[in-house]
């Protein structure tokens, strides 16, 4: 295992930026929810003249079909808290050891899908890689699916602080059965928090509720190292940081075990770049012309200027 000792805040680096094109893979019907967002509606006289934008849906990690998504790093964070407990590098208090525990207890609780609270922090998955069949598999109605092309640069959560929280986009960090890397900064820079909050009186559930939130948005970008051919990078969101007027309440979709919460996370149009169509999707002249006018015209657009499925194409987008 790295080292667990605290670090200094000066010593947690700024997560990597992404300098390329990123991927998300998708079936149909989430091409359609993901860019047939009507931004501004048609002129009136003037068909077809709507413009439309990218929304994601982020879905809460407690809620993946995968639980590992989340549980994996917490586990190996759990792991971490009580080894600073047993060897005292932590504050050697009282309220301090018993922190350490109230934490490393909740964190077990949301293993054992036991922790009563609601944890804000949604994800949403992408890969460098634009022609993957493990991800055509894996998220893209087999290999009829799409790999829709972001440009990372026009994301939000993307100052230096939002990306150290573990916010924004984040690259994976592969594992097998120790901290390392981005989680072993991240424990350092919740040590370093958490010190200066013990000091201050009894820690109530409060504070261990709020480093469990602070501990899950630095986990949801953890993965075990078997899955590190998916080059992945996730967008994190928390849920929190709205304007006042705006509701903190996430939106649900249904999913294979019962309701997801999910946040929306809306993107300029530009921000959509290229389309890469899967291998086995169905050709564009196979289907009838009523079909093909039922899909929106900015994606209809982007399918048909697919000259060979499986070929990345260039997205041409309505201004």
């Amino acid at each position: 295992m790295g080292s667990v000792e605290p670090a200094g805040r000066s010593e947690i680096e700024v997560p990597e930026f992404p300098t390329s094109t990123l991927w998300h893979y998708t079936t149909t019907a989430g091409l359609l929810g993901i860019l047939a967002n009507v931004d501004r509606k048609a002129d009136e006289g003037v068909p077809r003249s709507e413009t439309y934008k990218p929304i994601l849906h982020a879905s809460a990690a407690q809620f993946l079909n995968d639980r590992r998504e989340l549980t994996l790093g917490l586990g190996l964070v759990k792991d971490g808290l009580v080894e600073l407990g047993i060897r005292g590098a932590f504050d050697n208090t009282p309220a301090a050891k018993t922190f350490l525990q109230e934490v490393a207890r909740a964190i077990q609780e949301v293993i054992d899908q036991t922790y009563p609270d609601y944890i804000h922090c949604s994800t949403v998955s992408f890969s460098t890689e634009p022609d993957s069949l493990s991800q055509w598999r894996a998220y893209g109605q087999g290999t009829g699916g799409f790999a829709i092309g972001f440009d990372p640069a026009l994301f939000p959560r993307s100052t230096t602080s939002e990306r150290v929280g573990g916010l924004g986009l984040q690259k994976v960090t592969y594992v097998t059965d120790t901290i390392e890397d981005r989680l072993l900064d991240a424990f350092h820079l919740f040590i370093a928090q958490a010190q200066t909050e013990v000091r201050s009186g009894k820690p109530t559930k409060l504070a261990v509720n709020k480093a469990v939130q602070r501990l899950a948005l630095r986990a949801a970008s953890v993965k075990h190292t078997g899955f590190s051919e998916e080059a992945e990078w996730r967008y994190v969101e928390p849920g929190f940081g709205h304007q006042r007027a705006e509701t903190n309440d996430p939106d649900f979709k249904a999913g294979a075990a019962g309701l997801v919460p999910y946040r929306k996370i809306e993107l300029p149009a530009d921000a959509v770049t290229e389309l890469c169509v899967g291998p086995g999707a169905v050709p564009v002249r196979e289907l009838s012309g009523r079909a093909v006018d039922a899909v929106p015209l900015r994606v209809r657009r982007c399918i048909a200027q697919s000259a060979a499925f499986g070929h990345t194409v260039p997205l041409t987008l309505r201004t």
